[in-house]
C-alpha cells in the first residue's frame, strides 16, 4: 500500500514532462509502463499519463474491465 502511496505523489510531479522523461524515471523507480497513442499507461497504479506534444498534461485513474 505505501508503494502505491508514494508512487502516486512522484507521479504528480511528472506533469509538464516529456514522455520521454516520464518513460525513464518510472523505469529508475521500477514501476512498468505501457506506452499507446497519447497515453502511458501504468497498470500497477491504474493511472494514465496523458500527453499532447509530448508533454504530460493531466494523469487520470481507469478500472480495469470485467
Amino acid at each position: 500500500m505505501q508503494h502505491t502511496l508514494i508512487a502516486k505523489h512522484y507521479m504528480e510531479r511528472l506533469i509538464g514532462r516529456s514522455r520521454h522523461h516520464c518513460t525513464q524515471a518510472l523505469s529508475n523507480q521500477g514501476i512498468d509502463s505501457i506506452e499507446f497513442g497519447h497515453w502511458l499507461a501504468i497498470p500497477s497504479q491504474r493511472l494514465l499519463l496523458v500527453f499532447r506534444h509530448q508533454k504530460c498534461v493531466a494523469i487520470d485513474d481507469y478500472q480495469l474491465a470485467a
